[in-house]
Order: structure tokens, then C-alpha cells, then sequence
């Protein structure tokens, strides 16, 4: 599989007319998905940032007067807090007969505001739930909904600095933008530079989808989420190889960050574990 996926990604740079290697010099700022109370573990462990979920460190359920977390926050943590994930709740639709459009963007207004205050710079847009389309509703009326509210997303996220980074879903939890190819599409379409992409290794997995699909992602592709395809293990754990992943990430020239988006079983152990693959395998992708 390994070679197929190497031979895929060498064909789509013939085809495209790429001439040479576009290389890193160092492995990207590598992060974890946690909750704040693990941010001196990931410190210990060498982790550079933290990417908790945008409901346990920006709260948007709260109205400004109940909102309790400080500003002060920022430069508290022993690591970086630069990125968060799980951006809509379900409960509030980005697709379907149920759209609030007010709703949306006073929900996400309240976010960035916050996130701007906390310097949280990325924020990943996945939670299929929000934008899962309904049974019978019309797919294309769907998809037209959802570039329409990504591009008035993007206006306002631009307004608080703020990138929101798009993330495929596997079908088992959506039923829309379900590979990283759709998710490219999608971002090409709002064509606004604070709608971005982000690369989720175990969803791609999941979805049986090539890495070298990445190059289709050259100048979209913002942030990485990373995980072993059974049971989302940390890296290490069941040994697979991601460098084609970080080989065709390398090849468009990927400056972002990479999290770890998994199911610990011993963070303690696997952590450690982890960095060590993701350096050594990144370094191998560069020479190949």
C-alpha cells in the first residue's frame, strides 16, 4: 500500500508539471488535541501547543456577562494555545431546512471575539453533526447553503484574524464532505483566504482516500490533524506509516501545524512514542 501511494503521489507531480521538490527544513510544530489540565504533560513531553475543543476554552454558550475565562489565560499555559477544534455544535445547522443564519453567525461572532482576545489563531472547522444533510433534502441546495455561510464566515473570521480550517468527516459520523478532495473543492469555491483546509490523516484513512490527494490541496491546506486508523491510536501504537502523507505534504510546501487527534489509552507512554514516529517518519519522507 505503501508503494502505491508513493507511485500515486510521483504520477500527480509528473501531471502537473511540479519540477523538483518543494522541501522543509524542520519538522512542523507539533501539538496535541487536550484539555487545558493536560497542557504541563504535553510540555514535559515536548509538545509545542494545545488544541482543546472551542466549547471548554471559548465557551460560546455563555453571553459575555457569564463568560469567566480570563484574558489572562494567554501566556499562563506552559504550551502554546494556537489552535481549537470542534467549531459548531450540532444544534445549530449549517445545512438543511433548519438553517438560522443569525444564529450561525452570532454563534460564531461570540467565538472569534474570544478567540482573538485568547491570540488562538486557527480554528478547525469539522463537527459533522452541524452539517450533516438532512434525509431527503436536497444535496446540491446543501452544498450551495454551506459555501454561502463559509464565505460569510470567512468575512467575519477575517475581521478577528482568525483561519478557519475546513476538515473532511468520515461516513460513519457525515454524510457531506467526507474526503479531503471535497474539502479542497469546498474552500476553492468560498475562494476566501481565511477558509482553509485542514488535513485529518485518519479520516483520509477512514475514507480509503490517497495522500497524495494533498496536492491537490497547494496553497489551501492550513493545519493537520494526525491518527492511526484503528481505533485512532496515537502514532506508535499500531505502527503505520504516515510518510506519505508527510511526503506530499512536504511537496506543496506545508508550513502549519500537526496534532495529534487520538484515543490515549497511557497519554504517559504514548506521547512520547509519538513524537518520536512523526520526527523520524517526516525526516524520512524528505529524503525519499
Amino acid at each position: 500500500m505503501r508503494k502505491i501511494h508513493v507511485i500515486l503521489i510521483t504520477m500527480l507531480i509528473a501531471a502537473q508539471g511540479v519540477r523538483g521538490v518543494a522541501q522543509t527544513t524542520d519538522v512542523p510544530a507539533l501539538g496535541v488535541c487536550a484539555s487545558l489540565d493536560k497542557a504541563n504533560l504535553l510540555k514535559q513531553q515536548g509538545y509545542q501547543f494545545i488544541q482543546p475543543t472551542v466549547e471548554e476554552v471559548l465557551r460560546p454558550q455563555l453571553t459575555n456577562e457569564a463568560y469567566q475565562l480570563s484574558d489572562t489565560l494567554v501566556g499562563q499555559l506552559p504550551v502554546a494555545l494556537a489552535v481549537c477544534n470542534v467549531f459548531i455544535p450540532g444544534a445549530i445547522k449549517t445545512t438543511g431546512p433548519d438553517v438560522d443564519e443569525a444564529r450561525v453567525m452570532a454563534y460564531a461572532t461570540r467565538v472569534f471575539e474570544r478567540a482573538r482576545k485568547q491570540q488562538i489563531g486557527t480554528i478547525v472547522f469539522g463537527r459533522g453533526a452541524s452539517r450533516n444533510i438532512p434525509e431527503g433534502f436536497d444535496r446540491d441546495v446543501a452544498r450551495r447553503q454551506f459555501v454561502s455561510m463559509g464565505r460569510k464566515l470567512a468575512e467575519l473570521a477575517a475581521t478577528y484574524h482568525i483561519v478557519l480550517a475546513l476538515e473532511s468527516q468520515n461516513k460513519q459520523e457525515c454524510n457531506f464532505i467526507n474526503t479531503l478532495r471535497e474539502s479542497i473543492e469546498i474552500a476553492k469555491e468560498v475562494a476566501h483566504p481565511n477558509f482553509r483546509v485542514t488535513v485529518d490523516t485518519y479520516h483520509m484513512a477512514m475514507e480509503k482516500e490517497s495522500p497524495s490527494h494533498i496536492l491537490l490541496g497547494k496553497g489551501y491546506i492550513h493545519h493537520c490533524d494526525i491518527g492511526e486508523l484503528h481505533n485512532r491510536a496515537a502514532p506508535g501504537v499500531n505502527g503505520d506509516d504516515f510518510t506519505p502523507y508527510f511526503q506530499a505534504l512536504q511537496h506543496i510546501g506545508f508550513h502549519g501545524k500537526i496534532a495529534l487527534e487520538c484515543r490515549f489509552v497511557d497519554m504517559h507512554t504514548e506521547l512520547p512514542k509519538a513524537r518520536q514516529v512523526i520526527i523520524k517518519q517526516w525526516e524520512e519522507a524528505r529524503s525519499k
